[in-house]
């Protein structure tokens, strides 16, 4: 009979060159299906949210991209949309109360895509949502933007909501790579003058996303990607690896060369002054910032519960996970003019799931708390993955830090799915 070791180190050989074991979880929606229940997921337990807003409109729509969008459309349907999404976030507030919102993301898609009438609403929205509720000391909201979506107006308005960090899609500066994807290039004297225009109007912080693992990428684009941001010089910088098993592109680049290309772009941020460790996806010019917004970071270090709001959006709480309508629709439009985007899938979980929810998220900071593993379960996570612990420290996958925190190693970083996804089940 195998002991224990050998079976945890066949699963990660078996693991380790498969695309599909990156950040994902579950790898397929079928895997929850015996925890699918109907209603709505339970937050009123919740002590402490964060809030998702999704604007699921954009100006083109790139071939890369895993999340639910189309092309925006018409004010008209702009306008019912955001009445939508008013009236659950106000239903949402009436029927949960006494928590403190720790973060307040507005993603996409792209929300500044709207039109300037029905973004000064969207800002409404925003303003109303966060609006007697108690705010953590760290409460750091953020909205994501496209250099050829924005204006001086959505500038002004953005800040005149409290919102002081902007995230930026750039994804890369080569001009092949993005017209490939059926992306826009934006030149880097626009992008600097939008980026001057926001810190002139009162934005503090700005994020701009690179992506690796895209076709036609290789050393000489991402050379010139970092000259680029060395001339931006964002607060921010994100860095995504392309997840081949969530979009139609099969075109697996290898593991081998995902890991130099996020090696080039990781050495080269770190000569120009931003921190971070091997193998997290976010750097900062400030070392005492984690280089995200507190939404992303209450999410990431802390497992913090989330809800979702718009077509399509996620959610987190104690007790489960649940998708609203428009995950897996090809009828967007239709779905626009609804009265609710109400929970279409929702999975009441075991607690392996939910820690193995919590890894697969952590992940994206390259590293996972012991200590919130072991909250979730109810046991003590060292002896739940007591093998997974012994095999991954013994090869030098992962390390711990401050007895606490297990993060990804230089080594472990090239099969860092394989490595993660030993802490997802004991099964």
């Amino acid at each position: 009979m195998k002991n224990k070791n050998s079976v945890i180190e066949e699963l990660f050989e078996r693991r380790k060159d498969e695309p599909i074991w990156n950040t994902s979880y579950p790898l397929s929606p079928s895997d929850w299906a015996p925890f699918r229940v109907d209603g709505p997921l339970a937050f009123q337990e919740e002590k402490e949210l964060s809030f998702y807003v999704h604007i699921p409109f954009c100006k083109q729509l790139c071939s890369f991209c895993e999340y639910t969008r189309m092309i925006c459309p018409d004010e008209h349907l702009q306008m019912r949309y955001l009445e939508t999404l008013r009236k659950d976030i106000l239903k949402f507030k009436a029927a949960c109360k006494d928590f403190v919102l720790r973060g307040f993301d507005i993603g996409g898609g792209t929300p500044t895509s709207l039109s300037e009438t029905c973004f000064n609403l969207l800002m409404a929205i925003f303003d109303e949502a966060k609006e007697g509720i108690s705010l953590s000391d760290d409460f750091e909201p953020s909205i994501e933007a496209t250099f050829n979506t924005l204006s001086e107006g959505k500038l002004k308005r953005i800040v005149q909501s409290g919102i002081y960090r902007l995230s930026l899609g750039v994804q890369s500066t080569s001009w092949e790579v993005l017209c490939t994807h059926h992306r826009e290039r934006i030149n880097i004297d626009e992008k600097c003058k939008w980026m001057k225009k926001a810190w002139d109007m009162g934005i503090k912080k700005i994020n701009l996303d690179l992506m690796y693992g895209l076709r036609g990428q290789n050393e000489e684009t991402i050379s010139a990607d970092l000259k680029n941001i060395a001339v931006l010089r964002p607060q921010q910088v994100t860095l995504y690896e392309l997840r081949t098993n969530m979009i139609k592109d099969k075109d697996v680049p290898s593991k081998e060369t995902l890991f130099m290309q996020y090696s080039q772009y990781f050495e080269g941020l770190i000569k120009l002054g931003y921190h971070a460790n091997f193998g997290e996806n976010t750097f900062s010019l400030d070392v005492h910032d984690h280089g995200v917004s507190s939404y992303l970071r209450s999410r990431m270090l802390d497992g913090v519960s989330y809800k979702g709001f718009g077509l399509a959006a996620q959610s987190m709480s104690n007790a489960g996970i649940s998708y609203n309508v428009g995950k897996s629709s090809d009828k967007l439009k239709e779905l626009l003019a609804a009265d609710t985007y109400q929970e279409e899938y929702t999975y009441i979980l075991p607690k392996h799931e939910l820690a193995s929810k919590y890894v697969a998220i952590a992940a994206y900071n390259g590293s996972f708390s012991l200590n919130r593993v072991s909250e979730i379960l109810g046991v003590d996570a060292r002896k739940y993955f007591e093998e997974a612990l012994r095999f991954a420290l013994s090869h030098g996958y992962i390390e711990e830090e401050s007895n606490d925190r297990i993060r990804i190693t230089k080594e472990g970083f090239m099969y860092y799915g394989a490595v993660f996804s030993l802490f997802y089940s004991v099964s």
